[in-house]
């Protein structure tokens, strides 16, 4: 691909003419969809750039854009972008201070803000002096404009877009993605997963987290396929839009994958005998499928699939953390292909991801994708080491913080702090963060996201943290789990909620659970915790306030 076609002005300029007919985003909005051609959708985005235009702002100016999940999002980034001005997307679960320091560590000139959000806004409008323009998104695109779009000249190493990270470590960092960062993962992921203009993607995700912004939105409609956007996380919500637009792809983050599948396991084993005993029959088949290569679910369970509104999906892909390798197998199982992926803000974001035409490995987070090369340096006797990535989708480097750049960027390789392997197969996998890692005396290397993995597989267990804890007389570093129950299974089971009751069976949970894990890997002290845990937007958890003591086990559970 030539540099001029390496920009989202030429990602806009196609959507206006190759796909100028193909309905590419839409919502639906008091019973009804709207929606927007790709030339409604560029149009709309040249007016928008020309309004900024009017107002002072030049190629290279931070705009800042704060909105909920919506078409008119994408289009706003559109015009900002792919004009030659730099976006700088801002979650909308962040509070108003957080806000402040983003816009003012960007030095944004004017905001883009929906009305939803406008009173949370002024509060601290005043002290931001650099901030010239505030826009009410919902005005700019039902107004009409004169004003003409730029003619910008935009070039692939221009800098597109400020994300500030979602600070499940601490503190956000402004990570600098250029054009060519974010088209050439556009790209390679259109290829990688084949994206077509038959496609229709179904969005959950939020829309300024890099996962979902390129692979959930630019590379949709590179490729002139149709986006959906859903009103609400609700369960419900989600399988009348997937119905609604007879979507074939949708991504999202492990969680909510492991909820829907238990969520259509509680379906079954509510069922008639009868049934439940078909449905068993039938996965026993298609597990001695397996043993021949067969992928049989596809088939067998095409009615329960239907039935649950998931009758035309191709595909779902997996990223923002580990999928355990038990919710892979069981939707494949029946019938349904979960392509698990890796990546980071940084490398904008996709680094691998599993090939459709492939059998799955759910124990990996697939090949690297085209034009990106993933190596292990420094590894242990195991063979797992720190992963390092290289390609043009690595950042430019961290905005006003050369420190932390150099301590990731060196000769252009992007030193994750993930620590994992590559198989004979070219797979990468995951092993963890390398700072989470609990060493054991015997020098032993246990990570945290494996345990938690196979501990949310228990039906009653929603979420899990663990982490190292030391024995104050022994100096020995040791497996500790913090639990929350799963308040809906426990009370569709009419279990009491009491904590001598919730401890106990936390207790027995976590000890099945561990009992497929190596005997230094087990969990030796469990706490329960009633309260879900602070999360970023994509439901991480924030891992660093417990490490930091802002947010300690003890303290959540204390007086209840």
């Amino acid at each position: 691909m030539s540099d001029t076609a390496l920009t989202i002005k030429a990602l806009k300029e196609q959507l206006g003419d190759t796909f100028a007919e193909n309905v590419v985003l839409r919502i639906k909005r008091d019973g009804e969809y709207a929606e927007f051609t790709g030339s409604e959708a560029a149009r709309r985005a040249d007016a928008l750039a020309g309004l900024l235009a009017s107002l002072g702002l030049q190629h290279g100016d931070r705009v800042a854009l704060l909105a909920a999940n919506q078409p008119e999002w994408g289009i706003a980034y559109l015009a900002i972008v792919g004009h030659g001005m730099t976006a700088v997307p801002i979650d909308r679960l962040l509070k108003p201070g957080e806000y402040q320091r983003i816009l003012e560590d960007s030095g944004a000139r004017a905001i883009v803000v929906s009305d939803a959000f406008r009173d949370d806004f002024h509060s601290i409008a005043g002290s931001l002096p650099e901030l010239k323009h505030v826009l009410s998104l919902e005005e700019v695109m039902t107004s009409e404009t004169d004003a003409a779009a730029p003619d910008s000249q935009v070039g692939p190493d221009d800098l597109a877009v400020l994300i500030y990270t979602s600070g499940t470590t601490g503190r956000p960092k402004g990570v600098m993605l250029s054009h060519r960062n974010i088209m050439s993962n556009v790209v390679a992921a259109s290829q990688v997963i084949s994206i077509t203009s038959d496609d229709s993607f179904v969005s959950v995700l939020p829309l300024h987290h890099t996962f979902e912004c390129t692979a959930g939105f630019l590379a949709p409609v590179y490729n002139g396929a149709m986006v959906s956007y859903v009103g609400s996380l609700n369960s419900r919500d989600i399988v009348e839009t997937m119905k609604d637009s007879s979507a074939t792809i949708m991504l999202a983050v492990p969680l909510l994958y492991e909820k829907m599948y238990q969520g259509i396991m509680r379906k079954v084993g509510s069922q008639p005998a009868v049934t439940r005993t078909v449905f068993n029959l039938l996965m026993g088949v298609v597990k001695m499928g397996e043993k021949f290569n067969k992928r049989m679910g596809t088939a067998l369970f095409r009615s329960l699939r239907d039935k649950g509104g998931l009758g035309t999906i191709r595909f779902f892909v997996s990223g923002a953390a580990a999928l355990p390798p038990e919710v892979a197998e069981g939707f494949d199982r029946l019938g349904l292909r979960i392509l698990q992926g890796y990546g980071l803000t940084e490398t904008s974001p996709v680094v691998s991801v599993h090939r459709v035409e492939q059998p799955p490995k759910p124990d990996s987070v697939g090949p690297p994708i085209n034009g990106v090369d993933v190596e292990v340096v420094n590894p242990d006797d195991t063979g797992v080491g720190e992963l390092v990535v290289r390609g043009e989708n690595v950042m430019l480097g961290y905005y006003n913080n050369p420190e932390a750049t150099a301590e990731v960027l060196k000769d252009g390789a992007l030193y994750t702090g993930d620590s994992g392997w590559i198989d004979d197969e070219g797979h990468v996998h995951i092993a963890g963060r390398l700072k989470n890692v609990i060493v054991t005396r015997a020098g032993k290397n246990i990570y945290p996201e494996e345990i938690e993995g196979e501990l949310v597989l228990s039906p009653y267990i929603a979420e899990a943290l663990v982490f190292g804890a030391e024995n104050a007389d022994t100096g020995e570093e040791y497996v500790r789990a913090v639990v929350v129950p799963d308040f809906e299974v426990l009370e569709e089971e009419g279990t009491p909620d009491d904590d001598e009751t919730l401890t106990a069976l936390m207790n027995h949970e976590v000890r099945e659970r561990c009992g497929n894990l190596a005997d230094y890997k087990r969990v030796r002290e469990v706490e329960l915790r009633r309260e879900e845990f602070s999360k970023t937007s994509t439901r991480k958890i924030k891992r660093f306030l417990f490490k930091t003591g802002q947010e300690s086990p003890a303290e959540d559970t204390a007086g209840q």
